[in-house]
């Protein structure tokens, strides 16, 4: 997503002499529709994960006009059952054997850990970046098999009436899956104001959600817990073409999906409970 943004979900950013950035969250429901839905739904901790990522980052300086990001990996563990909306945080940098992570812990008003998170992302620079996704976007467009989705039933997917239906029901062959579709009647604001995202491709948010939406199927549970999860994203997913989610592993604990589209693996999506 690019640097320009109107509005930032945290704020009184202090950047300390570690490096570590400290900084406070909204409580503003109207504003980020998705802190109803509570401190350890996935999509909520997805949205966190970016916006305090983000908003550290232009902190610390680290990314100018023209300078876009991607996220590659991330991971996060639940804290205390207990803990209700974050209302402050902690952002720091990290160095390990594969690369530089980020690091976020937010907290509750006690003091009490909502969520850690890590993460991993580019910031490149691409001054012909719009053109560049047009063509992906028009060439994904001209090979998308030309199918509706047939939706869940809304009751199985643990979902608010301001929310949508994103997968089919299970369905079988090699093994077990669910076909998604992300489109800006469903997945966007305003039709869907607890996703979101820049626009131009399916987001993180979205791609926890369809699998928090297959893991209500697989566990015929649609207030089925996620205690933390991870994701790694290697190409991206297009609005408006379907894609696919095939479940590799489903345990008491873990469950791993795959995720396809046209025919190329972009994710690796982990739910854990």
């Amino acid at each position: 997503m690019a640097r320009q943004f109107s509005r930032s979900y945290t704020s009184g950013h202090d950047v300390r002499a570690d490096g570590s950035v400290a900084f406070d969250c909204s409580q503003d429901t109207d504003a980020w529709p998705w802190l109803t839905l509570g401190p350890r739904h996935p999509i909520t901790i997805q949205a966190q994960n970016f916006w305090t990522s983000v908003g550290a980052i232009m902190a610390l300086g680290g990314m100018e006009e023209g300078q876009w990001s991607a996220l590659t990996w991330t991971e996060w563990t639940c804290g205390s059952m207990d803990a209700g909306m974050a209302t402050r945080g902690l952002y720091k940098r990290e160095t390990s054997g594969d690369g530089e992570h980020y690091a976020v812990t937010l907290y509750d008003k006690d003091d009490r850990i909502i969520a850690d998170m890590r993460g991993r992302g580019v910031v490149f620079r691409n001054r012909n970046f719009e053109e560049w996704r047009g063509k992906a976007k028009s060439q994904a467009q001209s090979q998308s098999v030309k199918h509706s989705i047939e939706f869940a039933q809304r009751a199985r997917l643990g979902i608010g009436p301001q929310e949508h239906a994103l997968v089919s029901s299970l369905q079988v062959e090699d093994n077990q899956y669910v076909d998604a579709l992300i489109t800006p009647e469903n997945g966007l604001p305003p039709a869907n104001p607890m996703l979101g995202g820049s626009g131009d491709h399916v987001n993180s948010v979205h791609m926890i959600e369809v699998a928090r939406q297959a893991l209500c199927l697989l566990t015929d549970d649609p207030n089925v817990a996620v205690t933390g999860g991870e994701m790694e994203l290697n190409r991206y997913v297009e609005l408006g073409t379907p894609f696919r989610l095939d479940v590799r592993e489903h345990g008491e604990v873990e469950t791993v999906l795959t995720l396809n589209q046209l025919g190329k693996a972009c994710a690796k999506l982990t739910l854990r409970r």
